[in-house]
């Protein structure tokens, strides 16, 4: 039986703990994903103690942790295209990353390009849509100065290869 790290109610590290999980099944839309590598982020301590994203209904326990992972596709779910068993991807998992098998729903994932590893594909869903949203929100003209701090960090290091994109 699979792997999963999880956490069994809301409080600090003393909840979580590494279980056997039944493999999730792919509904509408969904991809189930052999996970190979998965991002940490803080928003995975910010959901263990209790925090709920706005808009979201409390995660049942025990709940998966990780908000983004990369893996192997093992299986699809009905009304899914462009997407087959076998193909390298990446994205948002709704049952959790840190977990052996995942699902992720094709709106949210993309094709792993070939020259990128596991990890390093496991690590953008997060970071670049928030620098992706964060340069989108200022609406900068192409030619306009932005001034990033903390570039070297995961969003700060996206924000500026997308506004360099964009002539920024």
């Amino acid at each position: 039986m699979p792997k999963a790290y999880v956490f069994t109610r809301n409080g600090g590290p003393e909840v979580e703990a590494l279980i056997e999980q039944d493999v999730p099944v792919p509904g509408p839309g969904e991809l189930l994903v052999a996970v190979r590598a998965a991002g940490v982020n803080p928003v995975d301590w910010k959901l263990r103690t209790g925090y709920i994203r706005p808009g979201s209904a409390s995660q049942p326990f025990p709940a998966v942790l990780g908000s983004e992972a990369a893996g192997v596709v093992a299986g699809i779910g009905p009304d899914v295209e462009g997407f087959a068993i076998g193909d390298e991807v990446f994205g948002n998992p709704v049952t959790g990353g840190y977990a052996e098998y995942t699902l992720l729903p094709v709106a949210v994932t993309a094709h792993k390009p070939a020259g990128l590893s596991f990890t390093d594909a496991a690590v953008l869903p997060v970071a670049a849509a928030t620098a992706y949203d964060g340069i989108r929100q200022l609406g900068l003209a192409p030619g306009s100065t932005l001034l990033v701090t903390g570039a070297g960090g995961g969003v700060g290091t996206a924000a500026v290869q997308l506004a360099r994109h964009g002539g920024v």
